[in-house]
């Protein structure tokens, strides 16, 4: 089975998200792209602050480049 950890998003990304809706009550799925040109789809985000990543790939806020909305 997956295991999902989370990862407090850094306060640039945050705010960003605050502005945008909400997918449904509390979330939002989003596309992260990542410095390093990988971009992971279909992510879950809470209260736009709490990526939640199902991946055994370890991910760090510092890697992220920006998020948009799926």
């Amino acid at each position: 089975f997956m295991i999902s950890h989370k990862i407090e998003l850094p306060k640039r990304l945050s705010d960003y998200l605050l502005s945008l809706p909400e997918n449904g009550m509390g979330y939002q799925i989003v596309k992260v792209i990542l410095k390093s040109g990988k971009v992971l789809r279909k992510i879950k985000v809470l209260n736009s602050s709490i990526l939640v990543l199902e991946d055994e790939d370890p991910l760090k806020k510092e890697d992220i480049e920006k998020i948009e909305l799926e």
